[in-house]
């Protein structure tokens, strides 16, 4: 069964999803990069950032909260099969 990742308003195929790093940052903030064989989304950053921001306006640098941060990662890991 395929497994989706939900990130604000974008859906991941979990299937489609090569590579990962858990300890990316940007600017200072702690961030997950994907890297996909997908076409349409090859690779996706994920800020945490508590600020409230309207919308991000870039699809592929998505900037969540930090309980939406830890619940990617956790989903990730578990599907991907790392420990923590």
């Amino acid at each position: 069964m395929k497994k989706a990742l939900k990130i604000n308003n974008i859906y991941v195929n979990m299937e489609t999803i090569v590579a990962f790093d858990l300890n990316y940052k940007i600017d200072g903030n702690r961030a997950l990069y994907l890297l996909t064989n997908s076409t349409e989304l090859p690779f996706l950053e994920i800020e945490e950032n508590d600020i409230a921001t309207s919308e991000c306006t870039d699809y592929q640098a998505q900037k969540v909260i930090s309980s939406e941060y830890n619940r990617i990662k956790r989903e990730l890991c578990v599907y991907m099969g790392v420990v923590l």
